[in-house]
Parts: C-alpha cells; sequence; structure tokens
C-alpha cells in the first residue's frame, strides 16, 4: 500500500528541506519508489524535483497579478484555487498512478493559516482521503522554541491542524542541529504531565504564561501514544525513526510507541 504523508507546520519550520532530505534518504536506504509533490504556490526555488508542482496551474505571483491582490490575499485566493481545481490536480501524476509508488511525500505552503485553517483548504485532504490513506506530519521548528510557552503554541497549531484537515497526524521536532529548548518539545509529546510543574513556575508575562498550565492539562487529555522523534533535515538526522513512526501511523495494530 502506498504511504501518502502531508507536511504541515508554519513557515520557516523546514518542511521543504524535510521532504527532499527525507526523500533522498528513502530512495538511498529503502531502495523505494518515492513521489515528491509541491502544492505551495509561493516557492521560488525547490531543492527537490516535484512529479507534480501546483506551480505548473498557478503561482503567487499569477494570482497577485490577475486578482490585483497583496501576498497573503494572493494565499487565500490560492488555496481557494486548489479547492475549486482539486480534481485537476488530482487527474496528474503521480495521483492518477499512485498504485506505482511507494511512497508519497507532500509539500504544502508555510501559510498555514490560508490553507489549512480555511474552509477550501480542506477540500484537497478530503478529495485525497476518500482514494488513499493520508498521515500527515506536523513539523515543529526546535529553533523557534525559547520557552514553554513557544512549544505550547507550537504544539496547538499541530492539534488544531488535526481538527480540521480530519487526517491523522504525528509531530517530529525538525532542526534539532540548532535547537535551544528541545526537551520542552519531548515533553509535550512523550510526557505533558511533567510540564505542569514548570508551567507553574516559569515566569513570563502575557496571557499565554497565565494560561500556560491549563493550556498543557489540554495537552495531557488529547495526548496519542507518540514517542518523540527528532530529526535534521540538514544533517539527515532521525530519518530512520521518522519513516518508522510514519509506517506505524499506516498500521491499525501499531500504537506508535
Amino acid at each position: 500500500m502506498v504511504m501518502v504523508v502531508v507536511f504541515i507546520g508554519p513557515a520557516g519550520s523546514g518542511k521543504t528541506s524535510l521532504v527532499k532530505s527525507f526523500g533522498s534518504w528513502i530512495r538511498r536506504n529503502l531502495f523505494l519508489r518515492v513521489a515528491q509533490v509541491n502544492l505551495d504556490p509561493g516557492a521560488e526555488e525547490l531543492p527537490y524535483k516535484p512529479i507534480f508542482d501546483i506551480r505548473t496551474m498557478f503561482s503567487i505571483r499569477d494570482v497577485m497579478k490577475k486578482y490585483k491582490l497583496g501576498p497573503n490575499g494572493a494565499f487565500i485566493k490560492a488555496s481557494e484555487l486548489v479547492a475549486e481545481q482539486v480534481d485537476v490536480i488530482l487527474s496528474k501524476e503521480p495521483f492518477t498512478n499512485i498504485s506505482e509508488w511507494d511512497v508519497v511525500l507532500i509539500d504544502t505552503p508555510g501559510q498555514m493559516e490560508a490553507f489549512i485553517f480555511r474552509p477550501a483548504g480542506n477540500v484537497f485532504f478530503e478529495k485525497l482521503s476518500s482514494l488513499v490513506n493520508i498521515v500527515g506530519v506536523y513539523v515543529i521548528d526546535a529553533s523557534a522554541i525559547g520557552s514553554l510557552t513557544d512549544a505550547i503554541t507550537l504544539w496547538f497549531l499541530g492539534l488544531l491542524a488535526q481538527v480540521k484537515t480530519g487526517i491523522q497526524i504525528v509531530p517530529v521536532v525538525n532542526k534539532i542541529d540548532v535547537a535551544r529548548n528541545v526537551e520542552y518539545a519531548r515533553l509535550l509529546i512523550e510526557a505533558p504531565e511533567k510540564l505542569m510543574e514548570i508551567a507553574r513556575n516559569e515566569k513570563q508575562e502575557g496571557i499565554l504564561s497565565d494560561l500556560a498550565p491549563e493550556l498543557v492539562e489540554i495537552a495531557l487529555k488529547t495526548k496519542q501514544a507518540l514517542r518523540p522523534v527528532e530529526v535534521s533535515a540538514v544533517e539527515l538526522k532521525g530519518m530512520d525513526e521518522l519513516y518508522y513512526l510514519v509506517h506505524e501511523a499506516f498500521c491499525t495494530c501499531g500504537d506508535l510507541t
């Protein structure tokens, strides 16, 4: 059965680099047939050669010019265009001959609020899910975690993404080669209860700091049986663990521990 993996995450989290490195690692070490797909119309350059590239249909520059929009408005419009043309997209390779591939890796825009959190953006996932099983990889940027509240914010973006898309999502901590406080991300995935004392004692300003203990409680209630997987797309660290985690997510008997 083909594994279809969708990489989502905030801008700069390293999705595109991870799609490139992970795809290369699978080909080189597992000798599997890998198709990479780009759904980011704002990408300037790609480090991999996609089987399908949304920019062959439209780019953000095209949308800005045609509809006289700024960059943010163009990403929202692009999300609507993906929904409107989802059947056309799925009539292209690798989707038309998806059984010929072992793994399909889908790169998505960093503008999650435009692609993931708007109604039109979910049409693609609903349509694709009706054809094949999908697992989402939510990429947490370890270099963006400077405090517990940073970790909680990134964690809840991933939780909201799972609610909005309706697909199973596994969190992965990227950029461990430049991480500052990766331990927060590890505990959020593996043992949120251990963060309760940290949340109570950490002295920070702002409403998120005040709500941190309650948010950690929610993280505990929504915790899956996951193990923390840490990767570096630059140094090719953790690619084997990422593959095993994604592979297990497709197995109904796997507990992901």
